[in-house]
């Protein structure tokens, strides 16, 4: 029983001995830790297009689970990264993600670019333009004015716009304007009293366009002005009409003068040299609605000296073309002869009155200085001879109201030379029924020339061109009582009067 009870001790003390010389020779060893090595990531974050910084970045590095944002220049690092590869995620609105691989290396920083491009698909369409002026279905609209709108993009996007616009019984799809940074446009030289359509066409380069609705406008009335006269512009005659305050312009091509209107008032006879030969045109009278209506041309001594008339129903216009006196239809048909002049003699101007219904004209001979005044009947041709034996420059007739007097111009001085030049020329009323004349030109300023002498749709004045006799002075156009007082100037740089 002893003998077993000492085997196990023994055992036990074996057992023990052997524990306690591994413990002794671990603990004679020395113990080995790897040391962990860091970096770091320093970046940029840029737009691609125009290398600029963007705001709201997010930049996520990946798998050290750190989130950065770029700094308002689009820089960003990241410290104390251990060694090995890394992932850059960089996301921000209306940009497409970018993802880009970098390796961290021992106490180096690693240096990434990033440049991001817009995500179209997360871009929207601009907002439908809405009207700023003039207003939806506007009257009254002047000739130039201001089209303007008001619109927005979601995302902050550059704008250009494109404008359509035509006038009523037109249409079209190509826009006046393209490409505009502004969201308005002046428009100019509209017609009056017509209506206007005008669409605006938004772009943000991104998405389709954008058409707005289509708005429409309606230009103000044609003005009723009184006069209408030749001024010189860029050295050839154009037609305009004016209050005395207020002007517009009714040609543009050419040269025209001698405006002369119609009996209703509504419509406007010129002569025009546009396609060589002078030519009578009407228009409507803001200048509208052009057609020519001659076939033979107005024709006589001193183109620019020469005149014509409505007939009184304004059907007809009467027009020299030198030894005749033709009548032809406002739509240019019915060409007749009216009066032939006396041998070597030929027609100048004319006027025609419904009350007993007579003509009278100017006829010249050879020279510009030769002149008569005869009255003529349009059913007959008939001759009479009214003024004569007056020698100097004359000026073209113009009945009075009731028919029973005329006013045309006279050089009194009865000077002459070979460019036509007048000194004197004054203003006479002639008495149709005996002929007897008399200057009412008794305030006009010596050295001055009156001309272009014509009454006043009420018989009251006489409205007429004053100018230096010198030749090249502006010439301005006034009027005055029956009797020469009250001269009034009412239009500076004009001639060749005419009072509607």
């Amino acid at each position: 029983m002893k003998i077993f009870q000492s085997s196990i001790i023994y055992k036990r003390l074996a057992a023990l001995s052997s524990l306690a010389l591994l413990l002794i020779m671990g603990c004679t060893e020395e113990t080995f830790v790897e040391p962990k090595l860091y970096g770091s990531i320093s970046g940029k974050v840029l737009t691609l297009a125009d290398k600029t910084p963007l705001k709201n970045v997010l930049v996520r590095i990946s798998p050290s689970g750190k989130s950065i944002t770029p700094d308002s220049l689009g820089n960003f690092r990241a410290d104390s990264l251990p060694v090995g590869k890394y992932s850059i995620q960089t996301t921000v609105d209306k940009y497409k993600t970018d993802l880009t691989s970098v390796e961290v290396e021992e106490n180096k920083a690693a240096a990434v670019s990033v440049f991001l491009i817009p995500d179209n698909n997360q871009n929207k369409s601009p907002l439908l333009p809405t009207v700023v002026k003039p207003a939806i279905k506007a009257t009254g609209v002047a000739l130039s004015t201001v089209l303007a709108w008001k619109t927005s993009d979601p995302d902050k996007d550059s704008l250009r716009y494109s404008v359509i616009l035509f006038r009523e019984g037109q249409s079209t799809t190509v826009p006046i304007a393209m490409n505009l940074h502004a969201d308005s446009l002046i428009v100019s030289n509209l017609e009056y009293e017509s209506t206007y359509y005008w669409q605006v066409i938004t772009s943000d380069s991104i998405n389709k366009p954008v058409y707005s609705e289509v708005w429409s406008f309606k230009t103000k009335p044609v003005p009723d002005f009184a006069y209408l006269f030749t001024r010189q512009i860029n050295q050839n005659s154009q037609i305009f009409s004016s209050n005395g305050t207020e002007t517009i312009q009714l040609t543009t091509f050419g040269g025209n003068w001698r405006p002369v209107v119609s009996p209703n008032r509504e419509r406007v006879a010129f002569i025009s040299n546009i396609n060589t030969d002078p030519h009578i045109f009407i228009s409507n009278r803001v200048g509208g609605e052009v057609k020519k209506v001659t076939v033979l041309p107005i024709a006589g001594v001193s183109l620019m000296d020469l005149s014509f008339c409505w007939s009184p129903d304004g059907l007809e216009l009467l027009y020299p073309n030198y030894n005749k006196l033709y009548a032809v239809h406002a739509d240019g048909s019915g060409l007749r002869v009216v009066a032939e002049a006396p041998a070597g003699r030929f027609f100048a101007g004319c006027d025609w009155t419904s009350q007993g219904n007579k003509i009278i004209a100017r006829v010249t001979g050879s020279s510009v200085y030769d002149n008569e005044l005869y009255l003529i009947s349009p059913g007959t041709g008939v001759l009479n001879r009214l003024v004569t034996g007056r020698p100097g420059k004359m000026g073209n007739p113009d009945f009075s109201v009731d028919g029973t007097k005329a006013v045309f111009t006279l050089d009194v001085s009865n000077f002459q030379n070979n460019e036509g030049r007048q000194l004197d020329s004054r203003i006479f009323i002639v008495d149709v029924a005996s002929g007897v004349s008399s200057d009412i030109s008794i305030n006009k300023t010596t050295g001055n020339n009156d001309l272009d002498a014509r009454f006043s749709p009420n018989g009251a004045k006489i409205i007429f061109t004053s100018t230096s006799n010198d030749g090249f002075s502006v010439r301005n156009i006034y009027t005055m009582d029956l009797n020469g007082v009250n001269r009034t100037e009412i239009l500076q740089n004009a001639e060749m009067p005419y009072w509607r």
